[in-house]
Parts: structure tokens; sequence; C-alpha cells
């Protein structure tokens, strides 16, 4: 049941986000139970710049594969675990969708 949940969460994420104009989800046909890449590069903003933004919202945004993965292009690793509400979810989306405006 717990990972039935997070699971959910986690394509309910990753649907959010790939709504958001410019942002993209490599590999979002695959199965995921709580990570997954999000790609900011059509937005036009780095990782770095959109994490900088939610963080001052009090959100930490995954880690940044950018320089690790370069072919990713700016790339991050983002969890959706267990203790995370649909409202947390919706409030990351938000302040993505902000900082990548």
């Amino acid at each position: 049941e717990l990972g039935e949940r997070m699971m959910a969460r986690t394509r309910y994420a990753m649907t959010r986000l790939g709504e958001l104009p410019g942002v993209r989800i490599p590999f979002a046909g695959s199965h995921h139970v709580h990570e997954f890449v999000v790609d900011y590069t059509g937005t036009g903003r780095t990782v770095a710049e959109v994490h900088r933004a939610l963080l001052e919202r009090g959100i930490l945004a995954g880690t940044d594969l950018s320089a690790d993965f370069p072919a990713l292009g700016q790339s991050a690793l983002v969890a959706v675990t267990e203790v995370r509400t649909q409202a947390d979810i919706d409030r990351l989306v938000e302040g993505v969708g902000e900082a990548t405006r």
C-alpha cells in the first residue's frame, strides 16, 4: 500500500511538472517509485536558478544532475517520499512555474 501511494504521488508530480511550459520529464514512460528526472532546459533557466528560487520559498527540489550528466541538459533528480502530500507537490509545481517564467 505504501509503495502504491508513493508511485501514485510520483506520477502526479511528474504529470503536473510536465504540464509547465518548457519543463520536460525524460523517461516519463518508465515506471518510477519515488525518483524521476525533470529537465528545465526548455525554460531557459538553469537548475541552479530554479533551485535558488525554490529555496527562497523553503522548498528543496532535488539534486542537480547537469554537471554529472550533461547529456540530460539542465536536469534535476526529484524524489517524492511517503511524507510528501499532494499539497506539497502542488506547492513545488507552483514554485517551479514561477521560477521558470
